[in-house]
């Protein structure tokens, strides 16, 4: 297996909270681009926008990127990142680092330690994860919380205060949502059924965790980011632009 990783940015233009988030502008650029941007600046030996929408697919070629456009429709974004690896034709141990299309400001490093930590230890599946900055980011229902074993593989994930935690000797972690997977390992998750936890609590990983398939989890400090979800997140990005 190389040691190298390719990047799957999975661009979906549908949105809940914040339509059309992905072509939402900051700085001059939409969204999925300072995305793809970053992702660019990692590594990865490539890097590929997924999506359904023939205007992503049209805005990313025309940067001189490359796209594809999802034949199927996904209920997420590792449904969708499996189909292009699928597609592709990528060897069984390829590693794939998945970043979602709403990171503008995703921190690249720990994207390339990423890609480190699946090599060196041959995992499967791997995520990031780091400690709380505030103790109101601690009691978010929003942001998700991780538990580790001692061989840093994750016991369970949540989305309450964390005294829902029964061995207080764990540290509770902030989980980042970046997934690694090696190729082989994305097709047998994406033919797993969604398990109760993973509906309830609306956290794709539990489907992993619920049928005994370890996930491991990198704990870095990462440098200031954040996914874009809302329209406050989106002034957020523009005056943290304006400053910076």
């Amino acid at each position: 297996m190389a040691d190298g990783f390719k990047i799957l940015i999975p661009a979906r233009i549908g949105s809940e909270r914040l339509p059309r988030k992905l072509l939402q502008e900051a700085g001059g650029k939409t969204l999925i681009q300072m995305t793809w941007e970053r992702c660019k600046e990692s590594n990865a030996d490539e890097v590929i926008v997924i999506t359904d929408s023939d205007e992503i697919f049209r805005h990313i070629s025309d940067l001189g990127g490359e796209a594809f456009i999802s034949t199927t429709s996904h209920d997420s974004g590792t449904d969708r990142v499996q189909e292009y690896a699928k597609t592709a034709g990528l060897e069984a141990q390829e590693v794939v680092i998945n970043v979602q299309g709403d990171e503008p400001l995703i921190d690249i490093e720990a994207v390339n330690q990423l890609g480190d930590f699946m090599h060196a230890n041959k995992y499967k599946y791997g995520t990031i994860a780091q400690h709380f900055s505030s103790n109101t980011d601690l009691l978010d229902p929003n942001k998700v919380k991780v538990v580790l074993n001692d061989d840093n593989s994750a016991i369970e994930f949540f989305r309450d205060a964390p005294i829902v935690v029964k061995d207080f000797s764990k540290v509770v972690l902030h989980h980042v949502g970046i997934y690694a997977y090696q190729v082989d390992f994305l097709h047998t998750f994406a033919g797993l059924c969604k398990t109760k936890n993973e509906l309830n609590l609306k956290l794709e990983q539990m489907r992993a965790l619920d049928n005994a398939l370890p996930l491991h989890v990198l704990e870095l400090n990462l440098d200031e980011s954040w996914g874009i979800d809302t329209e406050e997140d989106l002034i957020r990005l523009r005056k943290h632009l304006e400053l910076n």
